[in-house]
């Protein structure tokens, strides 16, 4: 809502989205992305890992690119046999080895070395951040006007009749909705399931119903004073109807009540629609990530 990348797939963009899009040769605040790829690891956590000098081999049953990927944090001795001892790691769960790269993985020469042993670049994604409060200004002046939360965070409609239905975990009717949209509830749903289970901080979840119908979802949680916001969905029907400012606004608010000030989220470069919801309400780019996968005839693709 991936972890994951957030929002519906959407059309690619014929350009690179000057509305969320990172301008090219931006400085990276490299103190703020280690600390949001440590909140998404908790946010996210994978069913095994196995450390690897600086690098966390991350394992979740196929769930997800995040979940079954390394994360490259650190420094390693010696990246060709790294690489190798990736090769393993993947092979024996049966996946295509894979890392994910942020501006400050290490080591230095990282994107070389994987240009040289034939890793392909997937998934481009950028993790954008945002004030609580604007988030909640924002999305209270439009589109169709304040998303109402009642007294004790029951849930109450908007002016089109969204009800944004706060759940303290998942159901079958969010799960339902998630995956008509999300392939990480969908065919990846039982590795999932497992991810959510190993939660160590606090998580919500809303159900958006329009009409009696369920309509969207979103996930969030809450570590130290920001919000993660997950696996937002809505589904095809209903889409450009304000579904997701309705589950956006429960989250904030719920995020707020929990004591979070700030917001961060992770969308694809090729989702046109969410990413300018999400720079309409407030956020902005800090870095962008993308995947280094080495094919391999065994191995399934991921993803998410």
């Amino acid at each position: 809502m991936a972890a994951e990348p957030v929002g519906d797939p959407g059309q690619p963009a014929a350009a690179p989205d000057a509305l969320v899009a990172p301008t090219v040769g931006e400085p990276v605040d490299g103190d703020l992305s280690r600390e949001l790829e440590d909140l998404a690891h908790r946010a996210w956590p994978p069913l095994r890992e196995r450390r690897l000098g600086g690098w966390v081999l991350r394992e979740s049953a196929g769930s997800s690119r995040r979940g079954n990927s390394v994360w490259a944090r650190g420094d390693v001795g010696d990246i060709a046999g790294a690489l190798n001892a990736v090769g393993e790691f993947y092979a024996t769960a049966g996946l295509p080895p894979t890392l994910q790269i942020t501006p400050v993985s290490l080591p230095a020469d990282i994107h070389e070395a994987l240009d040289v042993a034939g890793f392909d670049d997937t998934g481009p994604t950028d993790v954008c951040v945002a004030d609580l409060e604007e988030i909640r200004e924002r999305l209270a002046a439009g589109p169709t006007g304040h998303v109402p939360v009642g007294a004790g965070g029951s849930p109450s409609a908007d002016a089109d009749g969204h009800r944004a239905i706060l759940l303290d975990t998942v159901g079958d009717v969010w799960l339902d909705v998630a995956g008509q949209v999300l392939a990480t509830f969908a065919g990846q749903r039982a590795g999932t399931l497992g991810v959510l289970a190993n939660l160590t901080v606090p998580a919500a979840y809303v159900l958006c119903v329009l009409d009696g119908v369920p309509v969207a979802v979103g996930r969030g949680t809450v570590d130290g004073d920001w919000l993660g916001i997950y696996s937002m969905a809505t589904v095809p029907a209903a889409r450009g109807r304000g579904a997701a400012h309705a589950v956006l606004a429960r989250l904030a608010a719920w995020a707020a009540e929990a004591g979070a000030s700030r917001a961060y989220l992770q969308v694809e470069q090729t989702s046109t629609a969410a990413r300018r919801l999400y720079a309409a309400i407030g956020f902005r780019p800090v870095y962008r990530y993308s995947y280094r996968r080495l094919h391999t005839a065994a191995a399934p693709g991921v993803s998410g």
